[in-house]
């Protein structure tokens, strides 16, 4: 999201213009069911020894074991983290959040949905401490974890001039023992896409899936040579990332004999996560919320518009028609924590973890009460296997809430076996 707090937070308003339109990865070439996070691969050739190349489409394809898996309980339990969005000098009380988090709920998987970093960093490698500022609280507990991007985690590139985009950003994190982003796949938007498949507790065959996409950055400021004034500046998911999802969804449910439930994490809101607030499509008038609360089940608050992107990107309806998510989470809008049941499939936030950007009634002591992460709940014993999911908010596990930031003296060490790429 932007470094703004709009200035209505009952109604979506046009987004500010943004610091510019960014790289926007279109690569030509490629199939739609090559390396990317396809079958539970494993993420690094540093810590996948022996792996052998799997049989595939047109392209070889990484490991199917899965690296995921429920404990002898049944159980899975998994933590998004969002928009931690900070320079290289994180505010440390993000971190002992995360780390209070993952102490307290011990997952089994941990996501940072976006927003990883902010525009802060003025070096190459400050931008590469940033990032590791908050994947440490993960990797140094040795819990598995990934990331998505969002749509300031290239803004260093244009506001600092530095040269680390996403592709290095993915090439970096997958040094980390415990990390599980998969590559890249060429021809297919974006850099944090992936399927990792969770096996169950008995047996090789996955009970769940867990589904990464790439929402972009920013939309183009004159798209066919148009003003979008007035209208959402940011991205949207493309429609070879639909594809690539209906594919490997159809390729999945034909090897294991059904549809894997799952859930599915973006940075940037759908247009359905607008309409199912406002119980209508073209209006952000509450006068329909009352009823559609009902409706859908929402819980949670809103206090900022649905910053959707430019176009809807068909995300939700190539899901529904599926049929195997569950569930859609982003982040990007940092004080909005709301979630419901949009037709069946749950469309959600993660609240921003986040110290360092804007929060609720910036300068005051409400600016950091909405600072959180939401949990997952999976059980393969019960029929659904996803039981629900809750909040977990730093005011409540004591962290201090005075606006004013608290900065670290100096960035986290990277560990022995990470190093800057460039």
């Amino acid at each position: 999201m932007t470094e703004q707090n709009p200035s209505d937070p009952s109604i979506a308003q046009p987004s500010p213009e943004p610091p510019g339109v960014g790289r926007r990865r279109m690569l030509a070439g490629g199939g739609a069911l090559a390396a990317a996070g396809v079958l539970g691969s494993l993420p690094a050739a540093a810590h996948a020894a022996g792996v052998q190349p799997a049989a595939g489409r047109g392209k070889e394809r990484r490991s199917r074991r899965m690296p995921l898996s429920f404990n002898r309980n049944g159980r899975f339990k998994i933590i998004q983290f969002n928009d931690t969005q900070d320079d290289h000098l994180t505010d440390r009380r993000t971190l002992d959040f995360m780390g209070k988090v993952l102490d307290q709920e011990e997952p089994d998987f941990a996501l940072i949905n976006g927003d990883v970093i902010t525009g802060g960093p003025t070096t190459n490698r400050e931008v590469y401490q940033a990032i590791n500022n908050v994947v440490m609280p993960m990797e140094s507990r040795g819990v598995q974890w990934a990331l998505t991007f969002g749509n300031h985690d290239e803004d260093s590139t244009e506001q600092a001039g530095t040269t680390v985009f996403e592709p290095q950003m993915v090439e970096f994190i997958r040094q980390y023992k415990h990390n599980l982003n998969p590559t890249d796949e060429d021809g297919l938007f974006g850099s944090s896409n992936g399927q990792l498949l969770v096996r169950g507790s008995r047996g090789r065959n996955p009970r769940f899936g867990i589904w990464l996409l790439d929402s972009g950055r920013y939309a183009e400021e004159n798209p066919a040579g148009q003003s979008r004034e007035g209208l959402m500046g940011y991205d949207w998911i493309r429609p070879e990332q639909i594809r690539w999802y209906n594919e490997l969804s159809k390729e999945t449910e034909e090897r294991y004999g059904q549809k894997v439930p799952s859930l599915m994490y973006f940075h940037i809101p759908t247009y359905e996560h607008h309409h199912m607030w406002f119980g209508q499509q073209f209006t952000s008038d509450d006068s329909g919320h009352a009823a559609a609360a009902e409706r859908h089940g929402i819980v949670g608050v809103k206090n900022e518009g649905v910053y959707t992107g430019l176009f809807n990107s068909g995300i939700y309806a190539a899901a529904f028609e599926r049929g195997d998510v569950l569930g859609m989470y982003s982040g990007h809008d940092h004080i909005n924590t709301y979630m419901g049941n949009y037709y069946g499939i749950e469309l959600g936030y993660g609240p921003g973890t986040g110290f360092g950007p804007y929060g609720l009634n910036d300068g005051t002591w409400d600016q950091h009460t909405l600072r959180g992460a939401r949990v997952f709940e999976l059980n393969e014993n019960s029929k659904r296997v996803y039981d629900g999911t809750r909040l977990v908010f730093a005011k409540d596990l004591g962290l201090d809430m005075n606006p004013e930031p608290q900065k670290l003296d100096e960035p986290l060490a990277f560990p022995k076996y990470v190093k800057p790429i460039n």
